[in-house]
């Protein structure tokens, strides 16, 4: 297949870049979160300094989808250069509406339902906290902080998920992993975060957490002992329902298809995208080798047939997943463009831009606005 890649923009985002998420509620599909993550070393050569914990710092940048028209030019990976004429001549760029200074942040997920009738978000940062965020109505898009719950002394949040994606509620579970191995799961209720339970998963980093998004009784997680488990939040929590040694190395990624009931992906620092049968988790449907951890794996949120990653160093990628189920998996395309440890990718929900893409890129603290587009046979 010939894809044509449109890179609308990239944005120097101050602070390293870590994390990317589109929002998911009519009428904001065009605002865009993106967390950043910087370790302060303004004082590292002083010794009395040294003995001191490290004091990582970051925000939370709000940005909204500008169209403009005028004449753009497209390449696609069989190096032609095309030239877009009628509506296509529009041009994209992200107009930033607000920064929110907190400590350094490791992940980002908006709530699926609104809170007191506004888009809210969740997100975990470098002191251990989950805190619950929402956005005002104004046409300039900010954020306002309404709580926070500590998960836990000397330790960093490293990522959460939202139990409402299927099914919707005012009162949803959030599912949040730890540096020091841990899962832990709170409730959203009457403006709090409430404890429901919190258990030891790994022996190291638990690097990622997720919902099962049909049965939100079950629980994912990885870690960077390698392992790919399974928890059943109605059983005893000191056991796994399944525990998976298939990846290699740490496991980093996980999303449950909020699409296709039963699919589940994961990613690892082994380079492998797997795509499981949540029924039977002994063998992997299918397995990719991408050439880069697989820091994030996202379904489209419309359908089942593509997985964006984000890989590490070796950029983002866009998998055909449409048979996967039978074993097959392959890359439409590999974007590299300015990448320096790709860490956050997403997909824009809306309609009006079909395909757009926001990553972005550590060590060069960039933001990454592309877009592509299928030149034969529609995958997507």
């Amino acid at each position: 297949m010939a894809v044509a890649v449109r890179t609308w923009q990239a944005v120097d985002t101050g602070f390293y870049a870590d994390s990317v998420e589109w929002c998911p509620h009519i009428g904001y599909h065009d605002v865009l979160l993106c967390g950043t993550y910087q370790l302060d070393e303004d004082h590292k050569d002083k010794e009395e300094d040294r003995a001191k914990p490290q004091t990582r710092r970051g925000n939370v940048q709000v940005y909204r989808v500008q169209e403009d028209q005028r004449s753009v030019s497209l390449t696609g990976e069989d190096q032609r250069s095309l030239s877009l004429t009628g509506e296509d001549q529009r041009s994209l760029s992200l107009m930033k509406t607000a920064v929110e200074e907190m400590p350094g942040v490791l992940d980002i997920k908006w709530n699926p339902d609104l809170v007191n009738g506004s888009p809210a978000f969740g997100l975990v940062n470098s002191v251990g906290m989950a805190e619950l965020y929402v956005l005002n109505n104004s046409a300039e898009v900010k954020v306002t902080k309404l709580l926070g719950v500590n998960l836990g002394e000397n330790i960093l949040g490293l990522s959460l998920d939202w139990s409402n994606r299927i099914n919707k509620s005012t009162t949803p579970q959030l599912t949040t992993s730890s540096s020091d191995g841990c899962v832990q799961v709170h409730q959203l209720t009457q403006g709090e975060l409430t404890p429901v339970c919190s258990w030891k998963a790994h022996d190291y980093e638990a690097w990622i957490t997720a919902f099962d998004n049909w049965n939100t009784n079950v629980v994912y997680s990885g870690g960077d002992d390698c392992r790919l488990k399974g928890w059943d939040l109605r059983q005893n929590s000191t056991s796994p329902v399944f525990c998976s040694k298939r990846h290699e190395m740490g496991v980093c990624s996980i999303q449950s298809c909020p699409i296709r009931e039963y699919l589940l992906c994961t990613g690892s620092y082994d380079e492998h995208l797997l795509v499981w049968d949540g029924r039977q988790m002994k063998q992997p449907l299918a397995d990719l080798r991408v050439g880069g951890g697989v820091w994030r794996v996202k379904w489209h949120p419309r359908h089942a047939r593509l997985i964006l990653t984000a890989t590490m160093y070796n950029g983002y990628h866009v998998i055909d997943a449409e048979h996967s189920t039978d074993g097959k998996m392959a890359v439409i395309h590999h974007y590299d463009e300015d990448v320096s440890l790709g860490y956050g990718a997403d997909w824009c929900y809306s309609d009006s831009y079909d395909n757009l893409i926001a990553t972005c890129s550590f060590y060069n603290h960039a933001l990454q606005l592309w877009q592509f587009t299928k030149m034969s046979h529609d995958v997507g």
